[in-house]
């Protein structure tokens, strides 16, 4: 790190952020804005970790509440990694439950096209005949 007092704008050029994202980071308590010193604010060495670390985080897809966590879990423990390795993993958990649903849509969505693909022009679309048989089944339970 080249230099330990920055601005906000070569604070958010080193991190490769906005300044709007800083701000907004310091409104939601992940990021402590410093005191003024004359007309600017020197942001420290750890406010760009705080930002490098955010990032990444955010490129793995955690949330800022997750990161809020992991950054106090920092501030306590020189060893924190156990709780950024559990973070991960449970990262990698919620990626495998996207994957599996996204995988029963891409079926349900070659299925359509497959069942839409054999029937003639003419034909009810092969959903309207779904929606309508689902609307229909309440109906005819009560009627039983």
């Amino acid at each position: 790190m080249t230099n330990s007092k920055r601005t906000i704008g070569k604070l958010a050029a080193e991190a490769g952020v906005g300044v709007e994202k800083i701000r907004y980071y310091e409104r939601r308590g992940l990021l402590q804005q410093p005191p003024r010193h004359g007309t600017a604010r020197n942001y420290g060495d750890e406010a760009l970790w705080r930002l490098r670390y955010i990032k990444v985080g955010r490129q793995w897809g955690l949330s800022l509440r997750e990161m809020r966590n992991l950054l106090a879990g920092a501030e306590r423990s020189p060893n924190f990694c156990s709780s950024i390795r559990a973070a991960a993993a449970q990262r990698i958990e919620a990626i495998e439950h996207q994957i599996a649903e996204l995988a029963t849509q891409r079926a349900q969505l070659t299925a359509f096209i497959s069942e839409c693909a054999a029937k003639a022009d003419a034909d009810r679309c092969p959903i309207y005949r779904r929606v309508a048989s689902e609307r229909a089944a309440p109906i005819l339970e009560r009627l039983r």
